[in-house]
């Protein structure tokens, strides 16, 4: 079975425990869970994922040890969910729902501690309080390596998708072409030239005239007009 599945069945039958001795079972369950989850990760290929993994499978076995006392013996669950983890699929949401579940048990056993009758149980708690922080603190950096290591590939297709863009195969572009302030307006309309009396808005010289814009091909330029006066061009990616 998957981590992440099985850790999510740890945290329901954490929130479901109401008796002490169910309570601290479920607790050594997660110490469990963390500790086969650490030695899956120790026999992976990266340094960095077989050190912290290693160190996560100790930290949990040694968190199992401080909740292992009479009073849980009698709630053990038979078999254990450690023995059933298959696989770790998805690295970064499981290692998410591990530090959830660490989480949760750190802070019921600080509520036992609270509320505890004898002083065994109460000592109990404080180790496993303990012992379930370092287990936390491994997993967040194992998470942090595994987001680290699933970032690196989108980065290099994003590189090469902009190469592409670069290329012309990316997102359509839009032309805008820029010019002066008052240069442009309703085609035809000269921007109201022809009620004040103005020249046209053909860019030629006052009682040069010049063609409508409607009239105008492709390419034309006003009498006088330079190869320098033609506004730019800038391209916009469109959305």
């Amino acid at each position: 079975m998957e981590a992440l599945r099985l850790i999510k069945t740890a945290r329901y039958a954490l929130a479901e425990a109401r008796h002490v001795p169910d309570v601290l079972a479920e607790a050594r369950q997660a110490a469990l869970l963390t500790e086969a989850v650490g030695a899956r990760l120790a026999e992976s290929e990266d340094e960095e994922f077989t050190g912290l993994g290693q160190q996560l499978s100790e930290a949990g076995a040694h968190a199992a040890v401080c909740l292992d006392r009479s009073v849980v013996r009698a709630a053990l669950v038979s078999g254990g969910r450690a023995a059933r983890l298959t696989d770790l699929g998805d690295l970064a949401p499981a290692l998410g729902a591990l530090d959830g579940l660490l989480q949760e048990v750190g802070e019921t056993l600080v509520v036992l501690a609270c509320g505890a009758d004898t002083e065994s149980l109460y000592w109990t708690c404080i180790d496993g309080v303990d012992a379930v922080s370092e287990c936390k603190d491994l997993t967040v950096r194992l998470r942090a390596a595994a987001l680290r290591a699933g970032a690196a590939e989108p980065a290099a297709l994003g590189g090469a998708e902009r190469e592409r863009e670069r290329a012309g195969g990316g997102a359509p572009l839009l032309v805008v072409r820029l010019g002066p302030p008052g240069e442009t307006g309703p085609p035809g309309g000269g921007g109201g030239g022809a009620a004040s009396g103005s020249p046209p808005s053909g860019g030629g010289p006052p009682g040069a005239g010049g063609p409508a814009e409607e009239d105008r091909v492709v390419g034309y330029r006003a009498p006088g007009a330079s190869e320098a006066s033609d506004a730019p061009e800038v391209s916009v990616p469109v959305g």
